[in-house]
């Protein structure tokens, strides 16, 4: 007697989720479009070029003229009749492209495709893309919009107007994935500037921070109360690594960008906000204060807990050694995406 076949495909679940989220979110839900989103995420989840692993971010809609209310900045690169295809060629043509504060849009409309590059960063302390269209977008004109990113290795997500959906292209056992927690982190080292300047510190931090981790091979971050009686403890206790002698007031950097608006101030700002990023991906922990100052960096915590208490590499026991300092939040990311956040409270 021939035994029964039973088939189990990652690739048709994906696609029926990715069909029912394009539903909820008020997209013409045809065959093609779903399946070039899948080809598509498919491919960012793990995408190199030449060798270089790039984690380029997509923005998906039905009429660009969703971006109105946005100031943007846009190259077209091609237009053509909608083909699965199509989706491919977006990321094969732009993923090289879409560094710094470019990201690849694709418009599915009237069954053509056109794609190309956007940016809305009109100086350095703009909100992102991200920020602008999908959290303060309110779709007064039903156009729909999908943003795709790499959230770590084989994981990806998608996020409308209405819903998120996560999709995981690995066997392997789910992992905590990012939420929220850039936003918390954000947050905190905002929270002892100017309230005339927390909000654009706050949401600098947010795009620096998710650029650090995107480009990175994982992550370790500590922010702690700007007094000095709690630096000077902090000292005493993770006192193995480098703190600056004149800590880089980004706050400060934020504020004369703001009041200036000049190009000398534009400059300073990304040369030192390159600088934070090169730290945050350094070996080690680096620490910011509540006034977003960088305090230090390639800083090793000697644990004292036992190691056989500690199940995973030297990050996970770093970042657990952190957890019993004094410091008002901590951050942890993998290489693999892997997410941890511990906030005092």
């Amino acid at each position: 007697m021939e035994k029964e076949q039973k088939k189990s495909s990652m690739r048709a679940s994906t696609l029926s989720d990715i069909g029912s989220f394009l539903f909820d979110e008020g997209f013409n839900t045809c065959p093609i479009t779903k399946a070039g989103i899948l080809d598509l995420v498919n491919l960012i989840s793990d995408y190199y070029e030449e060798g270089v692993h790039l984690y380029p971010e997509v923005v998906i809609t039905n009429d660009f003229n969703i971006f109105r209310t946005i100031p943007y900045r846009r190259i077209l690169i091609k237009e053509a009749t909608l083909d699965i295809g199509g989706f491919k060629n977006a990321i094969k043509l732009c993923a090289p492209l879409a560094t710094n504060s470019w990201v690849i849009f694709i418009e599915v409309k009237d069954n053509k495709i056109g794609f190309g590059l956007i940016s809305t960063e009109m100086t350095e302390t703009s909100l992102s893309l991200y920020k602008q269209a999908i959290e303060n977008n309110g779709n007064e004109d039903h156009a729909t919009l999908a943003y795709v990113r790499n959230l770590g290795q084989k994981v990806v997500e998608l996020v409308g107007l209405k819903s998120r959906l996560v999709i995981s292209l690995t066997l392997d056992d789910e992992k905590n994935i990012l939420n929220n927690e850039i936003s918390k982190l954000a947050q905190i080292i905002s929270n002892g500037c100017s309230d005339e300047y927390k909000a654009k510190t706050e949401a600098f931090f947010e795009k620096i921070l998710n650029e650090a981790i995107k480009t990175g091979h994982g992550n370790l971050v500590g922010i702690v109360d700007d007094n000095e009686d709690t630096i000077s403890k902090l000292k005493e206790s993770l006192n193995d690594g480098i703190y600056l002698r004149e800590p880089i007031d980004i706050g400060n950097y934020i504020k004369i960008a703001e009041e200036e608006k000049t190009n000398e101030a534009s400059v300073a700002l990304k040369a030192f906000s390159s600088i934070l990023i090169s730290m945050l991906n350094h070996d080690g922990i680096t620490i910011i204060s509540n006034k977003a100052r960088l305090l230090g960096y390639h800083l090793f915590v000697r644990n004292s807990i036992e190691e056989q208490e500690l199940v995973g590499g030297a990050r996970t026991r770093a970042f657990e050694a952190m957890k019993k300092l004094d410091l008002n939040a901590c951050f942890y990311r993998s290489q693999d995406g892997n997410i941890k956040y511990y906030n005092h409270e």
